[in-house]
């Protein structure tokens, strides 16, 4: 029996310059998928993830080589990465378009599953990945299941599904590789199978993948977030190819295809995405554990100073008097008050960024009409009476909402009526007042960044580390529909923190 070493540390780094796409975007790009379901939805994604372009299989000048330099090296250190072993390989010497000595071109759909005709599905990005050669051929052509035996990251072994010999990747990728797998079942659904091919794959229309393989891709999938690293790859596979991994973009597409909402109308509109402005399913770094994301204390969460006039909807910021060179956020009331003055804690700033260890002090600006909804990482409300000088907060959405705008000094003016947001030194809290207060201190916002975007070069995964730089704590909808009065969930499916659950 073969393992499968997990790659315990990640450097995580833009993989090339392609843009990372937005939300209103996508929502263009997969605007035909909107009020389709099922079978139909399979059919839909199928047109529209066709690759316009795919790269010569190889090495060479507009070939898979050139495409791996683009989409699986990490900048700083020029590492490949290698998502199959714990072995590391680096392009080396101004190599830009030829293999690794030792590494190979992994099909991680095998090629041989349809007879190894070498048409798109056999060059396309989305399904190769570069591996080392005794990964490579230890994984062979064999299904990818759920293995039997002890060992979690045994690659080859006892199918639980198939019940012949299969691989499981280790945990850090099973998401990964059920997305790539997902998106191949549907582009190239129209494929014949043969032999080995045939017991993941059947050559109808639909549903075309097993039931066993389908039900144990998404549940990997929702295990295993989307991170950056993720993200980053499927923006720069899309600039060589023209087309996007939607199941990567919409990491609940699959549900709609073949899972739990098989029977409920996509919308690209209001679905919970992976974009670059979409907070709602969180931001992830790469996790070894993703059965159990919150459980280690390494998770760091970064936050730079914000300088634009108005916040971005959606996003986590600290709000933070800047005194005596200490950097004072705001932290949210008790769960057991309803109003009070807030406290605060002091943090450290370091090279132009604030590093924590969770984001329990973060709060969500939510647009709203004229101005703003502010909610902490409680998911609830703050608003003022206009007759005290403190906070209150509710879970249900204040009739009115706060104006926020950017003084000349980079602090920023949050007003609720005619009261509006000091620090008091005299009193070290946060209070909502309606004039200026002797020693008051307008406070400044740092936003939720990733580690790429503070500019720190070589920052690293520790083993068991499951982080999240930006979640968002509140309850949706698998629509993406927000729920605000999170205390009377009707039964159905949600997600919080990009995790579903299930209310009875």
């Amino acid at each position: 029996m073969y393992h499968l070493l997990f790659i315990a540390a990640v450097a995580i780094q833009p993989l090339t310059n392609a843009s990372a796409i937005t939300r209103q975007q996508l929502i263009d790009y997969a605007s035909s998928l909107k009020g389709l379901k099922g079978q139909s939805l399979k059919t839909a994604l199928f047109n529209l993830m066709q690759p316009k372009t795919v790269l010569s299989y190889g090495s060479g000048t507009g070939c898979t080589w050139e495409g791996f330099y683009s989409t699986d090296r990490n900048p700083v250190t020029n590492e490949c990465y290698n998502r199959y072993s714990s072995r590391k390989f680096y392009f080396t010497n101004g190599n830009t378009n030829r293999a690794i000595s030792g590494m190979n071109i992994e099909h991680s759909f095998p090629k041989s599953w349809w007879g190894k005709d070498e048409n798109n599905a056999y060059k396309d990005l989305y399904n190769l990945y570069p591996s080392d050669s005794k990964a490579n051929s230890q994984k062979g052509n064999y299904p990818m299941d759920d293995v039997s035996g002890e060992d979690d990251y045994d690659i080859v072994g006892t199918g639980t599904h198939v019940s012949s010999k299969a691989w499981e990747p280790g945990r850090t990728f099973k998401g990964d590789f059920s997305r790539s797998y997902l998106y191949m079942a549907v582009t190239y659904g129209d494929l014949t199978f043969v032999k080995t091919g045939l017991l993941t794959m059947t050559n109808e229309s639909y549903p075309g993948l097993k039931a066993w393989a389908s039900a144990l891709y998404i549940s990997w999938s929702n295990n295993d977030k989307v991170d950056s690293l993720e993200c980053a790859r499927n923006n720069a596979v899309a600039a060589i190819q023209g087309n996007r991994n939607l199941f990567v973009d919409y990491p609940y597409l699959a549900e709609y295809v073949w899972g739990d909402s098989v029977n409920v109308a996509f919308n690209p509109e209001t679905s919970l995405t992976t974009a670059s402005d979409d907070n709602r399913y969180g931001t992830y770094s790469p996790s070894d554990n993703p059965d159990n994301p919150n459980t280690d204390p390494t998770t760091a969460y970064y936050w730079v100073k914000y300088t634009q006039a108005q916040p971005e909807s959606g996003k986590q910021y600290l709000i933070i008097a800047e005194y005596n060179d200490s950097r004072l956020a705001m932290k949210p009331l008790s769960s057991k008050q309803s109003y009070g003055y807030t406290k605060t804690e002091t943090l450290t700033e370091t090279n132009d960024t604030i590093t924590t260890s969770n984001a329990d002090n973060a709060f969500v600006f939510e647009a709203s009409g004229n101005g703003y909804n502010i909610i902490d990482s409680n998911n609830r409300y703050y608003y003022n009476d206009n007759k005290y000088k403190t906070f209150s907060a509710q879970n249900n959405v204040p009739s009115s909402v706060w104006t926020i705008s950017r003084n000349n000094d980079g602090t920023y003016l949050m007003t609720y009526g005619t009261y509006f947001v000091q620090y008091s030194t005299k009193y070290t809290s946060y209070g909502v007042y309606p004039s200026a207060q002797t020693g008051g201190i307008y406070p400044t916002l740092y936003v939720a960044v990733t580690k790429a975007t503070t500019g720190i070069q070589s920052i690293s995964i520790s083993p068991n580390a499951a982080s999240n730089a930006t979640r968002d704590n509140a309850i949706y909808t698998l629509q993406g529909v927000r729920v605000t009065n999170k205390g009377n969930l009707k039964p159905g499916l949600y997600i919080r923190g990009g995790r579903k659950f299930v209310v009875k």
